[in-house]
């Protein structure tokens, strides 16, 4: 599973199935192939993180 983060300040922030950043992994929007993680990193910006 992939998902992608992206840090604001100190904190880091998920992509969420709404394709929002919001504080908290259990949020976060799990990605079954790394290559569809990575076009969403690029669209929304963020980085792409193997759980």
């Amino acid at each position: 599973m992939w998902i992608v983060e992206k840090k604001v300040g100190i904190f880091v922030h998920y992509l969420t199935s709404s394709n929002k950043f919001q504080p908290g992994i259990e949020k976060a929007h799990k990605f079954v192939s790394k290559e569809m993680a990575e076009t969403m990193a690029k669209t929304r910006g963020g980085v792409v993180r193997q759980l």
